[in-house]
């Protein structure tokens, strides 16, 4: 997890784009886990990319420039997306679709 963590941040100076969405909920841990895989399955079917697990992280990784990081907590709902320059323009749609998702699950 820190030799991910150390590459994520160090990515701030590569040029890159940042959204930063956190969300307080009700939802224990294994409900806010079960979210964050709902929202990623959502986001790897409509632009695609891949996912992995690291502890109770999920990590996120297109080959087009996304980078992200998931942190479904107890009460907290986190999210980290670092976009590189050629994904730059979708950060508006990426971060209204993981609000909408966001808003559906946790309304």
């Amino acid at each position: 997890m820190e030799l991910y963590l150390d590459t994520f941040q160090n990515l701030e100076k590569a040029n890159m784009s940042q959204l930063n969405l956190r969300r307080e909920h009700d939802l224990n841990q294994q409900q806010s886990k079960e979210l964050a895989e709902k929202l990623l399955g959502k986001l790897v079917s409509k632009f695609g990319g891949k996912i992995s697990e690291e502890g109770n992280n999920f990590l996120y990784k297109h080959t087009m420039g996304v980078n992200a990081i998931v942190e479904p907590k107890d009460g907290e709902f986190i999210v980290g997306v670092k976009l590189g320059l050629m994904t730059r323009s979708l950060a508006p749609k990426l971060e209204g679709e993981m609000n909408k998702i966001l808003d559906e699950y946790l309304a």
